[in-house]
């Protein structure tokens, strides 16, 4: 799908009459008009220096009816001439003292044929002196489709990094509960994508030329800078036995991208500059987070042993484009940078998605087990309530008296030791009830089967000392358990309690309206329940 709509496209592009003028240039750097240079706006020209004029020159030859300049330039002053007429002017002013990212649509006079086109930039930055302007040219009718099937590749990306942020704020909503560290991790992707996002608007044409050539390099410029620390950022907390080796390095990142925004803030430092400082300290985090994705992929981290081939991919292919800037290539055709970005923000949100999705479907169906179990919980529970009134019955009718609480807690208990005992747990209950107590309401003689259930299932009870004594016209319930241990005869293992507010049977004394304590103390637990009667 991709290859065939990239082949329309490019088959769409041909058929269009504009065309870039790249090569049978002359340069001449002001200031040395003896040193002429022939030849393509591919290489960088050394020995311009900043706020030094570099023109470009070349006779106009092609024939058109409506013909239309296109020029780019990068953070440069721009000046244009034919013949001797100057035509358009690009220069510092008050409200712009700094040039910015620049592309402009020129109309060429009539007599255009045959004269000579000159072009003159100057910058006062180093790193853009002696990179040349990039020139097209075509009818004027065919320029605006030109540049608009060049921007297709910028739209669809905008379009993806839309789709992903809706997604990926639609799983934050759809998982049951969120750790801070994935709500972390989902914030930090989120903003990555943003800002790849965001720098497609600055490179698709057609969007750039609403905005002005200083507020398309602010914007550049910050998501240029702003990306790569998103990601290694997103790489930290993915990562596991490395992590306070990379921290150094995402570290270093962080507090050089602090210092060179006070810098550029304090007036020390231009934004311009600091992103090419920061690209060349990428250079360095891309080697050092490909060695860390090695090692963490080794040790069995997941997302490393799925991610690490892309991440190490783009690493490599990040560190030749930037060999390739510093061997004095310029105007590449191709945006390296944000396909890597791109291609990495696909591959890590396929990751994100796929483990989102994994958690929601293992909440669900341990959602159905509980659902299961609470059933069967249920179930049992009426039979034990059901099986205790008839033992409570059938003792009464042998004592020829009425069936009591206090037959029915006798029952309780001596069931419940049984249990304990198969499970090698203590259990003590002490029972100071009134002989002529009426039976409780089965609501609350769940409550008390709940109780016992709990304490016998739950590995962290070991001992449980319950009493149940009648106060007036109130039933008191208090148990103090400790956590359990086992000995052998090399080694004691203690399991602590788990930290856990039992709210499932702080609900049911609610729903009984009843009061509820509960309190940890060291190893120790304390209840205390009391019913009314």
């Amino acid at each position: 799908m991709v290859s065939f709509t990239s082949i329309k496209i490019i088959n769409e592009i041909k058929k269009t009459n504009v065309k870039e003028l790249q090569d049978h240039w002359t340069f001449i750097v002001k200031d040395h008009s003896d040193h002429y240079i022939f030849g393509k706006t591919e290489q960088r020209l050394t020995n311009v220096h900043p706020n030094n004029a570099l023109i470009m020159q070349q006779q106009l030859e092609m024939n058109l009816r409506d013909p239309q300049l296109v020029v780019r330039t990068n953070h440069q002053w721009l000046f244009i001439y034919v013949g001797e007429n100057l035509i358009y002017k690009y220069s510092a002013t008050d409200k712009q003292k700094e040039p910015g990212l620049l592309q402009t649509t020129v109309h060429l006079p009539k007599n255009y044929q045959q004269q000579k086109l000159r072009i003159i930039t100057k910058t006062p930055y180093e790193y853009y002196a002696g990179i040349p302007a990039r020139v097209f040219i075509g009818e004027a009718a065919e320029v605006n489709r030109f540049f608009i099937l060049h921007s297709l590749p910028q739209l669809l990306l905008l379009v993806i990094c839309s789709a992903l942020i809706i997604l990926m704020l639609g799983l934050l909503f759809l998982k049951p509960r969120v750790s801070r560290k994935d709500l972390v991790l989902s914030l930090i992707l989120i903003g990555f994508i943003f800002l790849v996002g965001m720098q497609s608007i600055v490179l698709n044409i057609p969007a750039s030329s609403l905005l002005s050539p200083s507020t398309l390099s602010i914007l550049y410029n910050l998501t240029a800078i702003l990306i790569p620390v998103f990601l290694t950022n997103y790489y930290l907390l993915r990562t596991k036995k490395y992590q306070h080796y990379y921290l150094y390095g995402v570290g270093s990142q962080i507090f050089l991208l602090a210092f060179g925004f006070l810098c550029i803030l304090a007036g020390k430092l231009s934004l311009p500059i600091a992103v090419q400082i920061f690209s060349g300290f990428n250079v360095f985090m891309t080697l050092y987070t490909s060695a860390i994705a090695l090692a963490e992929s080794a040790d069995q981290n997941r997302f490393y042993i799925i991610c690490s081939p892309g991440i190490i991919m783009a690493a490599f292919i990040h560190c030749f484009f930037y060999i390739q800037l510093f061997a004095g290539a310029a105007n590449l055709t191709t945006d390296w940078p944000l396909i890597l970005f791109a291609g990495l923000m696909v591959l890590i949100s396929g990751y994100h998605f796929e483990e989102g999705f994994r958690l929601i479907q293992h909440f669900r169906i341990k959602q159905q087990e509980e659902t299961q179990q609470l059933l069967l919980m249920k179930e049992k529970q009426n039979n034990l309530l059901t099986t205790f009134k008839l033992l409570t019955e059938k003792e009464a009718d042998r004592n020829e008296k009425t069936p009591n609480l206090t037959y029915l807690l006798q029952q309780m208990r001596d069931y419940y030791q049984k249990e304990f005992r198969k499970k090698a747990k203590f259990f003590s209950c002490q029972l100071a009830v009134r002989a002529d107590t009426q039976l409780l309401n089965e609501e609350n003689l769940y409550l008390l089967i709940q109780l016992f259930e709990k304490f016998l299932n739950e590995s962290q009870f070991g001992s449980i000392d319950i009493s149940i004594q009648q106060e007036n016209d109130q039933l008191i319930i208090e148990s103090n358990t400790s956590a359990f241990a086992r000995h052998s005869f090399d080694e004691s293992v203690t399991m602590a309690p788990p930290f856990d507010r039992h709210e499932t049977l702080a609900n049911a004394v609610k729903q009984s309206n009843g009061e509820w304590q509960w309190q940890t103390k060291e190893k120790k637990q304390y209840f205390k329940i009391t019913l009314g009667l």
